[in-house]
């Protein structure tokens, strides 16, 4: 039960930081970003086999397409 008041907090944390930003815009896409790294994070608790295979792939990817910039 903890681990959910704990989520709820951190959301609504997370929406008060949204609308505090500069434009709406960002304040979107800062929400968009909570929940994606949320979202796998719930994949990778779930599913610690296979979502965490792609969650490492995913990362070593981005990683790499970074280094090369």
């Amino acid at each position: 039960m903890f681990i959910y008041v704990l989520a709820i907090v951190f959301y609504v944390l997370a929406l008060i930081a949204a609308f505090k930003m500069e434009t709406p815009l960002k304040g979107f896409l800062f929400v968009l970003a909570i929940a994606g790294v949320t979202g796998l994070l719930y994949l990778f608790i779930n599913f610690p086999g296979t979502s965490g295979i792609s969650v490492a792939m995913m990362l070593g990817a981005f990683i790499l397409k970074q280094g090369r910039r």
